[in-house]
């Protein structure tokens, strides 16, 4: 067997980091950030304490990757030609992607909301650098309104997105409770998408 390249390593290393964020995100969403200890978190993960620290210098840093994990995720979808400028097809594809990682990856984003929303949590989202980059999202938001001649463009700014994240906190509410029908949050995206793309 030949020895592994650096690309390998570097492969496993990023495969392991993932998944030492999947499990603290679980145990952050279940338990509450607060209460999770580095310990308890590198025997969820499979490792040694001291290893969890080959990864993450604290759970602080733990906690700042996942967000910035989740939030490049969602910023990746807009503007994907990143010219700064949005688009009405951006727009609409920026939706219909959002609703489908809803569908297909529910479970992730349940618990992502349920770790934003932790008090203790909101002090780390002030820094972020990934959080603080959604300020240039809302800019382009504001640019597309306006460009779209709403009447109140920063209304609809804050309209929509109050529409997009609240249907996410929804979910978590009413999850496992009410499993909302497929047809119904069809429904929804194309209601969305009729408001904001005529």
């Amino acid at each position: 067997m030949s020895p592994r390249t650096p690309e390998q390593f570097e492969e496993m290393r990023e495969s392991r980091r993932l998944q030492i964020m999947g499990t603290a995100l679980k145990l952050f969403a279940l338990e509450g950030y607060g209460h999770a200890s580095i310990s308890r978190l590198a025997s969820e993960a499979g490792i040694s304490k001291g290893l969890m620290y080959n990864y993450f210098e604290s759970k602080e840093a733990l906690l700042g990757a996942i967000i910035e994990h989740g939030m490049s995720q969602i910023m990746d979808l807009f503007d994907p030609d990143h010219d700064g400028v949005l688009k009405a097809e951006e727009m609409e594809g920026f939706i219909r992607t959002i609703f489908d990682a809803v569908r297909n990856h529910q479970e992730y984003w349940i618990l992502f909301i349920s770790v934003l929303l932790q008090p203790n949590v909101k002090e780390h989202l002030i820094d972020n650098p990934m959080v603080l980059s959604m300020q240039k999202f809302m800019a382009m938001l504001l640019q597309y309104f306006e460009n779209r001649g709403f009447e109140d463009p920063a209304l609809e700014m804050i309209t929509f997105s109050a529409m997009i994240e609240g249907f996410g906190v929804l979910l978590i509410y009413a999850y496992p409770i009410y499993d909302f029908p497929e047809e119904l949050m069809t429904r929804y995206e194309n209601r969305i998408i009729e408001m904001y793309t005529r």
